[in-house]
């Protein structure tokens, strides 16, 4: 069906460096958390289309990414992501879209456009209240008198659901040229999402905040 809802909100944001280089680190973590509560209201309506009374209530939205980074001898370089994201509301009441989760893009799952993964209602992908992603990420330079350029191989998987026990992880993976450029990391992938067999150009650049 559909919803009309809104929200008020408060959020704090966290993260926590611990690297070799803010630019391009290649050994440490970084976490980043975030966690809001609000209170929301809105009306949903269900496929039979008729309108359900409005509903208030509060929620709360709870976001966790860790980024881990490696050298692994001989001019290797490993990277490993997770990142989950909860929100915790009544199911009758519908939050805003822009508060929930989707998966997919450059720094979520390469081989799917960015936020084109979550669970689907009438055909149409939709934002849903649990997200996990996690990704793999092998490096190497291409030639040793040039180490900021380096070929990557990677994997990452994820999507966005209505629930954990309705989590389908889809994968994507490819291989891709990297520039340790003096603003961040510059990286051009070819990935192929396997769930729909398609091929995906993504071009993204780092900047450190």
């Amino acid at each position: 069906g559909d919803n009309d809802s809104e929200a008020l909100s408060a959020n704090y944001h966290w993260t926590w460096r611990d690297v070799d280089d803010l630019r391009t680190p290649t050994r440490g973590v970084v976490w980043n958390l975030q966690g809001g509560a609000g209170y929301a209201s809105g009306t949903t309506t269900p496929a039979s289309g008729d309108p359900s009374a409005e509903e208030k209530g509060p929620f709360a939205r709870l976001y966790g990414r860790a980024q881990a980074y490696l050298p692994l001898g001989n001019s290797f370089y490993g990277s490993a992501r997770v990142e989950l994201g909860q929100v915790i509301v009544n199911e009758t009441l519908a939050v805003p879209d822009t508060l929930l989760f989707r998966a997919g893009g450059d720094d979520s799952v390469r081989g799917y456009a960015y936020r084109s993964l979550g669970p689907e209602l009438g055909g149409a992908t939709v934002s849903g209240s649990t997200l996990f992603t996690t990704s793999l990420q092998l490096t190497h330079p291409i030639i040793a008198s040039q180490p900021d350029f380096l070929w990557a191989l990677f994997v990452d998987a994820g999507n966005a659901s209505d629930g954990w026990r309705d989590m389908r992880p889809v994968l994507g993976y490819g291989a891709g040229v990297h520039w340790r450029s003096p603003v961040g990391p510059l990286r051009l992938d070819l990935a192929y999402g396997q769930e729909t067999r398609k091929f995906r150009l993504h071009f993204s650049v780092g900047v450190v905040f």
